[in-house]
Order: C-alpha cells, then structure tokens, then sequence
C-alpha cells in the first residue's frame, strides 16, 4: 500500500473531505505522499545497511573505510566475511589463532609466523600479492595490535 492509499483509507471514513484523484485534497495527499513514501523507501535503505549480514553497498564500504581500507575488488560475500571477521577481533586475544584471525582479518590469507619469546619477537612471512596500500594498512593494524613490548617485523615474498 503506497501513501496515498493508507491515508485515503484513513480519511475516508471520517467523511469530512472529498478525496478524488483531481480534488485540491487529493493533490495534497499525493505530494505529501510522495514524501512519505520517499522516506521509508530511505528508512528500509538505512535498515538494510545498518547490519553487515544485509548491507549491500554503502553499509559495507563505510565499515571497510573506517576498520581499514575498502576492498571493492572482492566479492560482496568475501567482504561480509572479512568484516565479520573483524569485528571478533577485540586486541586482547594474544594467543596464536587470536593472532592467525587478526591478520586474516587484514584480508592476508596465505602467510607463516613465528615467534621468538626471548626475544618478545614476531616474524610474519605475508605470501599473498598485497599492493602498497594494503601492506601500509597491514602494518599501521599490526602495530596498533600486537603489545608494546613485541617487536613485529614483517616480510613479504611477492
């Protein structure tokens, strides 16, 4: 039911106005109609974006931007994943798959590390083809991630 139709029939049987589609009453029903029914159409758009299991375009993008940097190139799905991933992601989880989801969530598939705990040392081998903006939000991640008294250094084979 569109506006115009939900207010006629709320109006109608109060019999206090003549609502034809021409009528000075029924112009003003239909421009205000439009308004309404431009609204909701923005409130199901906003409802959709607002979860990332729904969002279909701009939900999506926004979270990428702000968590790291928008991976358009992947698919909608790959990118629900990534964010989803992310968002488990809280810093304080320091063990071993804590650290493997970490950098997952980086968008980083294909990599190795170790750790040297004398040291408070972390090497992490990076096999995928990452360009240089991905590397740069890689490292800014990790470092704000990984505790102050570790050191992290980072190789990447392609």
């Amino acid at each position: 039911m569109t506006g115009y139709q939900s207010m006629v029939s709320k109006l109608a049987p109060l019999r206090l106005y003549n609502i034809t589609e021409h009528s000075e009453i029924g112009v003003e029903l239909s421009v205000i109609a439009e308004e309404i029914d431009a609204f909701y159409e923005y409130m199901d758009e906003v409802l959709r974006e607002m979860f990332i299991a729904t969002a279909q375009s701009w939900g999506i993008s926004e979270r990428e931007k702000f968590i790291c940097k928008e991976k358009s190139n992947l698919t909608l799905e790959k990118r629900r994943e990534l964010l989803e991933t992310a968002g488990y992601i809280t810093g304080i989880d320091n063990t071993p798959s804590g650290f493997e989801a970490f950098v997952r969530s980086c968008g980083v598939q294909d990599f190795t590390y170790t750790e040297v705990y004398q040291h408070s040392r972390i090497t992490l081998t990076v096999n995928d083809q990452l360009d240089s903006g991905t590397k740069l939000m890689l490292e800014e991640r990790l470092d704000a991630y990984i505790p102050a008294n570790c050191q992290i250094n980072i190789h990447y084979t392609n």
